[in-house]
């Protein structure tokens, strides 16, 4: 299982050592796309802009090329996604003591489910991708698809722990 994993990484980091051109990400499109977008639904289609103008500033871009934009675009999600934890893990802190008294009588603290969802979340992640990428196994495009498929999922969970905080229910 851990073999797996890290073959998945290496997959998907792979690209960013092959690549010989500069790769012309820039991530302000993806950034106007989020600020102009008000539900989470919305800032969802948001996810791969930036790769895709790389993409189409890329002439004649190879596969290991199209993974490397999508590859960029996961590293800045994921760039997002650190301080979100953050934020959200003092919002659960929070809420940690405001429900104290049930916490005190066996319910759970949100500061442990918060770190448990984003443990699993991981390794999830890591595994479907790594499935994806073997459905394509032979196939020229599985470094593309295994990049796509993680740089949605990194997109998908920094999106769910900014809106934690930032869109407070």
């Amino acid at each position: 299982m851990v073999a797996r994993i890290a073959l998945s990484l290496l997959l998907i980091a792979a690209p960013l050592a092959a690549v010989a051109q500069p790769i012309p990400f820039d991530p302000a499109k993806t950034e106007a796309c989020l600020a102009a977008k008000k539900t989470p639904a919305e800032r969802s289609a948001c996810i791969g802009v930036a790769a895709a103008q790389c993409l189409r500033d890329t002439p004649g871009a190879t596969e290991v090329e199209e993974a490397t934009c999508l590859a960029t675009e996961t590293n800045w999600w994921r760039d997002r996604m650190a301080p979100a934890y953050d934020r959200a893990m003092k919002e659960a802190a929070l809420r940690d003591v405001e429900f104290a008294k049930s916490i005190s009588q066996g319910g759970s603290r949100m500061t442990d489910d918060l770190e448990l969802m984003q443990a699993a979340w991981k390794d999830w992640s890591e595994k479907r991708c790594f499935f994806e990428a073997m459905r394509r196994r032979g196939k020229a495009d599985r470094m593309v698809v295994a990049a796509d498929c993680m740089m949605r999922r990194t997109a998908e969970q920094a999106l769910l722990l900014e809106d934690v905080t930032d869109r407070k229910r």
